[in-house]
């Protein structure tokens, strides 16, 4: 984004304060910076859309399935079984339940202003709650390793994201703490 305004016209640019050209100044070298890394259109992409998150998911049910069913000294067609559908529900629960019901809710809560519409959108989502609990019911018999899965994929996600000082695992002090420091050191 940066780098698209500083690419307006300078009479445009000239119109800002000094302080906030600056500002888009430094965030448009930063842009520069950050896209002549290889891959960082892929990488940047993958987690920014959470995708990296719902493949790290995946891999945890696959080996989550993959430990138990060797644990259980399982056959071989029980162990691709466990692998697969571990695999698919730990990658799906996130996007359908984080992705689709959260997005949902957001927009809902946000186009209710009155104390009866908030009435009417929580005793829907109160009313909600059985069928979804049926829903994970069949969800449990179809995948019953789900749940490890989907710990063992979160905590290789955040492992992942520590180990590469994601901003994602850091809080918007410590960024402004960031920028402050580079910016004094230049």
């Amino acid at each position: 984004l940066a780098a698209a305004i500083a690419a307006r016209p300078p009479a445009e640019l000239a119109r800002l304060p000094a302080a906030e050209r600056a500002l888009v100044a430094e965030y448009a070298a930063a842009e520069a910076e950050a896209r002549a890394q290889p891959l960082h259109a892929a990488r940047s992409s993958l987690i920014e859309s959470g995708v990296l998150l719902y493949l790290h998911t995946a891999g945890g049910g696959a080996a989550w399935g993959l430990f138990e069913s060797v644990r259980q000294r399982l056959d071989r067609a029980a162990l691709v079984q466990n692998v697969a559908r571990t695999s698919l529900v730990t990658c799906f629960v996130p996007i359908l339940l984080v992705g689709g019901v959260v997005t949902a809710y957001n927009k809902w809560n946000k186009a209710t202003d009155t104390v009866e519409e908030k009435f009417r959108l929580y005793f829907a989502l109160a009313l909600a709650l059985y069928p979804s609990g049926r829903l994970l019911q069949w969800v449990e018999t179809f995948a019953p390793l789900w749940l490890g899965g989907h710990i063992v994929g979160f905590a290789s996600f955040f492992t992942w994201t520590l180990y590469t000082e994601s901003d994602l695992m850091r809080s918007d002090r410590e960024l402004e703490q960031a920028r402050g420091a580079a910016r004094q050191a230049a």
